[in-house]
């Protein structure tokens, strides 16, 4: 089973997956329901999409959720939910206890109950579009946003003294030198309690330690001397777990450090080229509940294909899919949630302050893990417009103030008119000739001109990649020519975007394509009806996996990267 949260060996917590009772309660608003009352005539799966199943296809409205669980103890308890489409409102044996906004971050939501028993949790969830409520989700974004409990949920006991957080950063490569942040949390200021660390098994740490507040962290600094560090060629991974009291939290990590020199991004001093695609979390049975065996196939496909990147579209992904990408030694952009947002969005300081809470738990859930090295916000949003640079800076330098040790960038499709690119560690870029302008044949000199234009306005000494690049095809539409969404299309573009990005030009870091697996459309009538089946078809996979003409023309060339770069050394 992959891990779904942080784990813990002392800590009581309990598993909620399963069926919980469900009703779907439609269009009513959430201050009007009163859950005692609520008749739940149903079930459903958590984690699950219940706009994915028969009953529910497609129907947005108040759904609500219920299970009963013992508790395990204690009288300080948290529920973690780490993904509820797209609003929810968490009540326990009846109380409010939590709200939140967005579908693809977790939260916690902490209640008293001192006595032991059965407590009742029921969620009211929305996957409706309403800006005031929820403005991280709109409607005309183009991918299906599914609704429901979509990832997994936990119920934790915490004591007197609880680990909230471990955060580890490779200070100094060469001595091993790990700089640990243990947050904690209290019913009261605890006084003297023992602090462990493990590394891989072994104690490496151990003290008496005063904690005077209620809340607060702890740093300290370890050196693990010949530890094997991580990398995309050896993706090795330790296991540091961090006692305190009565508590603990174990994380997996690698050792390991990335920068911007000039036009390269080095991992460990050794320059990388990024050979990937851009990826959603979606499929068209289950929405965005993914299961275990779903994510490992996409894995697989994506290591078969010769990829060691992947970009998070257009939203942060799954742990559980970091986890696998931290062992196959996948490098990783994580995106915060948006799609072209407009000056009306990115002016406004109720979508802006919910931007930046959400890129704070984006950067939460997944801090340590080694595989993302990129930090990315707005997806083609207006950054030609002066009036969005404030906004670019505030999300962007809120990135570094929680990470300074990764790149932050965004994806840009205004390349010639930016005025935001100086922002960014990483300049990105997200075009389409030969699809929605030009032909094939004329590919090499757009990209070209992109390149030439960026260096010449000041970005010339940093690294640029191309973010997004693709074309659609129906899968098993084959033609005698070369027709527009044909399999045939797909693949010569694909054939002549690679064939000069990998080995005609060196101004390149890399490419993610667009994309890895083709997903359902927003249900807006303009943008669906100019998305065959009502599904972005720029897969080299269809939604069910299946493999176009183009994938084994992007695993030929992903592949004979990958060895030119093993000869160079």
């Amino acid at each position: 089973m992959l891990r779904r949260f942080r784990e813990h060996d002392v800590r009581r917590v309990q598993d909620l997956r399963g069926t919980w009772d469900f009703a779907f309660l439609g269009d009513c608003e959430p201050d009007d329901v009163e859950v005692s009352a609520v008749g739940f005539d149903d079930r459903m799966a958590v984690p699950g999409c219940f706009d994915a199943t028969p009953c529910y296809a497609g129907k947005r409205g108040l759904a609500a959720y219920r299970t009963r669980v013992p508790l395990a103890g204690g009288a300080q308890h948290r529920l973690i939910f780490d993904g509820v489409h797209h609003w929810g409102r968490i009540f326990v044996n009846g109380k409010a206890v939590r709200e939140h906004v967005g579908g693809f971050t977790r939260f916690a939501a902490d209640f008293r109950e001192p006595s032991e028993g059965e407590v009742e949790i029921v969620a009211l969830v929305d996957n409706r579009f309403n800006y005031d409520r929820c403005p991280l989700h709109l409607d005309y974004f183009d991918w299906y946003q599914y609704g429901g409990i979509a990832r997994g949920a936990e119920l934790h006991a915490l004591g007197a003294v609880w680990v909230e957080g471990l955060r580890v950063v490779t200070e100094d490569l060469a001595r091993r030198r790990l700089a640990l942040t243990i947050s904690y949390g209290a019913d009261k200021a605890p006084g003297e309690t023992e602090l462990q660390v493990t590394f891989d098994g072994e104690v490496v740490h151990r003290e008496r330690v005063e904690l005077r507040d209620a809340s607060g962290e702890i740093a300290r600094t370890l050196e693990v001397p010949g530890a094997p560090l991580w990398s995309p060629e050896e993706p090795n991974l330790h296991l540091v777990h961090v006692r305190l009291g009565d508590d603990d939290m174990r994380e997996r990590i690698g050792i390991r450090q990335v920068r911007a020199e000039g036009q390269r991004v080095l991992v460990n001093d050794r320059p990388v080229r990024f050979l990937g695609f851009c990826r959603h979390e979606a499929h068209p049975e289950i929405g965005h509940g993914i299961p275990d065996q779903l994510l490992v196939s996409d894995a697989q496909l994506l290591k078969d294909l010769g990829c060691n990147f992947v970009r998070g579209a257009h939203y942060p992904q799954d742990v559980r899919w970091l986890d696998l990408c931290d062992e196959a030694g996948m490098l990783v952009w994580s995106e915060a949630i948006g799609w072209q947002h407009k000056a009306e969005h990115l002016t406004d300081p109720h979508f802006v302050g919910a931007q930046v809470a959400h890129i704070g738990e984006m950067v939460a859930q997944t801090i340590n893990h080694a595989s993302v090295i990129i930090w990315g916000v707005q997806n083609e949003s207006d950054s030609h417009d002066p009036k969005c640079r404030p906004a670019y800076e505030r999300l962007l330098g809120r990135l570094r103030e929680l990470d300074p040790t990764r790149l932050v960038t965004y994806a840009s499709h205004r390349p010639f008119d930016d005025v935001c690119l100086d922002l960014v560690d990483l300049v990105s870029i997200n075009c389409y000739p030969g699809w929605y302008h030009g032909s094939i044949d004329e590919i090499p000199g757009h990209l070209d001109r992109i390149a030439a234009h960026v260096d010449a306005h000041g970005q010339g000494e940093k690294p640029l990649m191309i973010s997004e690049i693709g074309a659609g095809a129906i899968w098993g539409q084959r033609e005698w020519e070369q027709r527009m969404w044909s399999e045939e299309y797909q693949a010569a573009l694909l054939e002549r975007v690679l064939r000069h990005l990998l080995t005609d030009s060196d101004r390149w870091c890399g490419v993610s394509l667009w994309q890895f697996c083709d997903v359902r459309t927003s249900e807006e009538r303009m943008r669906t009806l100019g998305r065959p089946r009502g599904f972005n078809n720029k897969g080299v996979v269809d939604e069910y996996r299946r493999p176009k003409m183009a994938y084994d023309v992007v695993r030929r060339h992903y592949r004979e990267a990958s060895s030119r770069r093993v000869e160079q050394g």
